[in-house]
C-alpha cells in the first residue's frame, strides 16, 4: 500500500506540476507528498522529477515512469469501479482516441448528453488520425474504420461508411456536372492526405471507374478544409456522407456521381480483448452505437438529387 501511495503522490505531482495541489487532490499535505515522492525515487535509485522554486517537471526517467504508473493506477481505478459501481452508475477516467473528422461530426454533438447522464465518468479524449496501439497506450475504447486485423482487440460496429462527391451550385454551373468519374480529369479535385503518411486519400467510385484520373488542385490533411473549399465553389470534394450531409440538406453543396460510389469500410468501436468490459467502457460503447444509429442517413449513400422536367437539380 505504500508503494501504491507513493505512485499516486508522483502521478499527480507530475500532473499538477505541484507538490501543494497534488496533496489537494490526495487529501494530505504538500510535505507528504514530497516525502512520498522521494522514498519512490530512493526505493527505484532514480530521479523522477526536477524541483524548482516554482514547480516541478518530469526527468526523462520521469516521464517514461510516469505513463506506466499512470496506466497501473487507472487499472485499479477500474477494477474498484466493477466491484462498487453498477451498471447503471459508471465511474472513473475514461480514454478515448478518436479520428478528427468522426470526433469533431460524430461525437462531440453528444457529449452534453453523455455527461449529464454519466456524470461520474471523467473523459480523456484523443483526437488522433494516426492508427494508435491501443493496448500498448493503454486506451480504454477507439473508434477505428476500416478492417480488424488487430486479434488483440474486440470491435462492435457503428455503420457503414460512404463517401459522396460535391461541389457548390456556382462551381457545378461554371464548369458543368461530371457524368463519369473519367469526366474528373477536367475538374478541380480537393484531396485529403492521410497526415501520418502524406498518401492521399482514394475515391470510393466502384469497379471500372476505382482508379480514374484525379487532378490535385487542392490538397488539405483536415476534411473540414476540404468540405469549406468546396462550399467556397473552389472544385469537387470526396467527403464522408455524415460530413457532407447537412450541407447537401440545406442547399450549399451538390452531390455528383452518387450512382457510381461504393462503401468505404465500416466504422467501429474498439477495446482490448484481454481486458474485462468495465461499466465505463460499456457506458461509452452502449451509448454511441445508440445515439448514432439514430441518425441511419449518415451511413447511408447520399441519392441523387431530385430534377425538374428540364432536367435540373431542384433545390433540397
Amino acid at each position: 500500500m505504500e508503494s501504491l501511495s507513493g505512485l499516486a503522490a508522483f502521478v499527480h505531482a507530475a500532473e499538477q506540476r505541484s507538490y501543494v495541489a497534488a496533496g489537494r487532490i490526495l487529501g494530505v499535505s504538500s510535505s507528504a507528498v514530497a516525502k512520498s515522492v522521494a522514498r519512490l525515487e530512493a526505493r527505484l535509485g532514480v530521479r523522477l522529477l526536477n524541483r524548482t522554486t516554482r514547480s516541478v517537471g518530469l526527468t526523462e526517467e520521469g516521464a517514461l515512469f510516469h505513463e506506466r504508473c499512470k496506466r497501473i493506477l487507472d487499472e485499479i481505478g477500474d477494477a474498484e469501479a466493477a466491484l462498487s459501481q453498477s451498471r447503471a452508475r459508471p465511474t472513473g477516467r475514461l480514454r478515448v482516441s478518436v479520428p478528427q473528422i468522426v470526433g469533431h461530426h460524430l461525437l462531440l454533438p453528444h457529449l452534453p448528453d453523455f455527461m449529464a447522464r454519466f456524470p461520474d465518468i471523467e473523459l480523456d479524449i484523443d483526437f488522433e488520425d494516426r492508427v494508435v496501439d491501443i493496448v500498448a497506450e493503454g486506451l480504454d475504447v477507439a473508434v477505428r474504420s476500416g478492417d480488424l486485423a488487430d486479434t488483440r482487440l474486440i470491435a462492435r460496429t457503428i455503420g457503414e461508411q460512404h463517401f459522396v462527391v460535391c461541389g457548390s451550385d456556382g462551381y457545378v454551373e461554371r464548369h458543368g456536372e461530371p457524368q463519369a468519374p473519367a469526366d474528373l480529369a477536367g475538374h478541380a479535385c480537393i484531396h485529403f492526405k492521410y497526415p501520418s503518411s502524406g498518401r492521399l486519400a482514394p475515391w470510393a467510385f466502384r469497379p471500372p471507374h476505382d482508379d480514374p484520373r484525379l487532378p490535385a488542385s487542392l490538397v488539405f490533411n483536415n476534411t473540414d478544409a476540404g468540405l469549406r473549399a468546396a462550399m467556397d465553389g473552389l472544385g469537387l470534394a470526396h467527403l464522408p456522407v455524415y460530413v457532407a450531409l447537412p450541407m447537401i440538406e440545406a442547399g450549399a453543396l451538390r452531390p455528383v456521381l452518387t450512382g457510381f460510389m461504393r462503401p468505404f469500410g465500416t466504422l467501429s468501436l474498439v477495446w482490448p480483448s484481454n481486458r474485462q468490459l468495465s461499466p465505463k467502457v460499456r457506458a461509452f460503447v452502449d451509448f454511441t452505437i445508440e445515439r448514432l444509429r439514430d441518425r441511419p442517413a449518415a451511413f447511408e449513400p447520399v441519392q441523387p438529387p431530385s430534377r425538374d422536367p428540364a432536367g435540373l437539380p431542384l433545390s433540397p
